[in-house]
């Protein structure tokens, strides 16, 4: 039972099965937000910051679970950095998820504080400058949106971090292939 969690050499299939069942576990979480804030209170109200506890949890444990797990298919984080990407782009420049745009950002802004996470693990490992510099801004952009989503929510913040989010979550995407290259060099 201790190695129920432990990281597994996920085939792409499963590694992109976990992938799905994260996103859409998150989402699912997030769009019975109502039950908890029928006044639509959101930052405001603490039963909605404590319903949001959840999807940090889950994203969490479920990012760095799939991080360690897809060493052999690197490409799946790249996929699921990349469709982090486009839903942050379709999320907020059209109207393609309609009513439930609030629903996507609340399970997106999970995500992607869990992937500065192990972006900023991982850039440390590399031991070189650039990697320090990066660490320390992934760290960055994960608290900001930390603060705003879950205390501020300002929307100045927003208009500024959706494409900084963007652009970033395609830079990982681009990188990501390459980290194991990075964890082996730290290692040894």
């Amino acid at each position: 039972m201790s190695k129920l969690f432990a990281p597994r050499d996920l085939g792409p299939i499963a590694a992109i099965a976990a992938v799905a069942f994260l996103m859409s576990a998150i989402f699912l979480w997030t769009e019975r937000t109502d039950l908890v804030d029928p006044n639509d209170l959101s930052v405001t109200g603490w039963s909605w910051r404590l319903w949001q506890i959840g999807p940090l949890v889950f994203a969490f444990a479920g990012v760095w679970w799939i991080w360690l797990s897809t060493r052999r298919v690197p490409w799946v984080r790249s996929l699921a950095l990349g469709i982090l990407a486009v839903m942050v782009f379709t999320n907020g420049y059209t109207s393609a998820f309609g009513d439930y745009w609030g629903d996507v950002w609340r399970t997106v802004n999970p995500l992607f504080i869990a992937s500065c996470s192990v972006s900023a693990v991982v850039l440390w490992r590399c031991n070189c400058a650039a990697g320090k510099i990066g660490a320390v801004i992934s760290v960055i952009l994960g608290a900001v949106i930390f603060a705003n989503a879950h205390f501020i929510n300002n929307g100045v913040v927003w208009q500024i971090m959706d494409p900084v989010r963007v652009l970033t979550e395609i830079t990982w995407a681009g990188a990501a292939r390459y980290a194991n290259v990075a964890e082996a060099a730290a290692t040894e």
